[in-house]
């Protein structure tokens, strides 16, 4: 894939301008319906922070592993990587959203007193955001600047850093929607799902020469993620329906009606059947062509799955503004990463030349 560097100024201003008319229609469906449009943005920040923080976690996991694997997924990941302080920007309307999309500022009965005082409360809720996220932009910003036995220190102080915060946002952003449903193996499904997103966005963008041997090893661990969280997945509606808790069945039993039922097939068929699928082959595992389809493939699995953990409490009207918000901040985040992605295409070009 070749990039063409002189067009990358008009690209980004375009990316910027379509990014500000997708907002500007947010904003004006803020106004009319707030609840949808605040379930549509976090739709969309939930969905672009597992392709960021996922990078980020590659890079660190790489930087303990070494492989040629890491070196062929650079040219998608770092630049990713390095975005994800943007992410703190994307974060302020979530924050401003929270009496808006959360239940819990509303003290509702269902949750226990001590719970409200002391976890489920706005202040406590953007402390912990803020720290998850201002501890990710750290890494993003010194990991490629340390080198040597100090980067690696930083790498793995980094990969537990991220466990527990990630454990703790997933359980803020997601399952405190509809408090008091828990679900103890959440924390490590969200921390896997990033990866998944970061390995489809790094087999759609980073290019490879078809005859790389590497090229497999990548297909391999997206195909080694994808399982992962589809058993995990799984394993956690096993646990709760045959549990036959009512508190926690009925998180299942409002999603299965449309038009959630059919979001979770299709998130099922594009990010798990299919792409398993294909991934068992070793022609399609092997080559960048068909890795490519796999990785658009997956990416949309995966924004269905996010639409259909977050939208529902707003109603199916949220699923337009979760596209909204999904194509927003992509065009956002291209504009701001462009230049990083195409310096880093411009250099591997360059060194394929000579």
């Amino acid at each position: 894939m070749r990039l063409r560097l002189y067009d990358g100024a008009a690209v980004r201003n375009a990316a910027f301008v379509g990014a500000g008319g997708l907002a500007i229609a947010l904003i004006v469906i803020a106004v009319f319906n707030p609840n949808v449009a605040a379930a549509g943005w976090l739709v969309g920040f939930v969905f672009w922070m597992q392709i960021l923080v996922g990078s980020l976690t590659l890079t660190m996991i790489h930087r303990l592993t070494g492989g040629r694997w890491g070196e062929i997924v650079a040219p998608a990941v770092e630049p990713a990587a390095l975005a994800v302080p943007f992410l703190l920007l994307l974060a302020i309307p979530l924050f401003i959203a929270i009496p808006v999309i959360y239940p819990w500022p509303h003290r509702p009965v269902a949750i226990k007193p001590d719970v409200l005082s002391y976890y489920l409360n706005a202040p406590s809720f953007i402390v912990r955001s803020v720290v998850a996220l201002v501890g990710w932009s750290a890494l993003a910003v010194y990991l490629p600047r340390i080198g040597g036995r100090s980067g690696q220190l930083l790498a793995a102080l980094g990969l537990v850093f991220h466990a527990l915060v990630m454990s703790s946002v997933s359980i803020d952003w997601y399952l405190s929607l509809e408090a008091p449903f828990t679900s103890s193996s959440f924390g490590a499904g969200a921390a896997i799902s990033a990866l998944v997103a970061a390995l489809a966005w790094a087999v759609l963008w980073a290019p490879a020469p078809e005859d790389e041997p590497a090229v497999g090893d990548v297909g391999g661990l997206l195909l080694t993620t994808i399982l992962g969280i589809t058993y995990i997945d799984f394993m956690a509606v096993l646990v709760i329906w045959y549990g036959d808790l009512p508190r926690e069945e009925a998180w299942f039993v409002v999603r299965d009606k449309m038009p959630w039922a059919a979001l979770a097939w299709i998130a099922f068929l594009l990010a798990s059947l299919l792409p398993v699928s294909a991934l068992l082959l070793a022609r399609v595992r092997n080559a960048r062509r068909p890795l490519r389809a796999v990785g658009a493939c997956v990416l949309v699995g995966l924004a269905c799955y996010d639409a259909y953990l977050l939208a529902p409490p707003a109603g199916g009207i949220a699923l337009v503004t979760a596209l909204i918000a999904i194509l927003g901040i992509g065009l956002a985040l291209i504009g701001v990463f462009l230049g990083g992605i195409t310096s880093v295409f411009a250099a591997r070009e360059r060194a394929n030349a000579h």
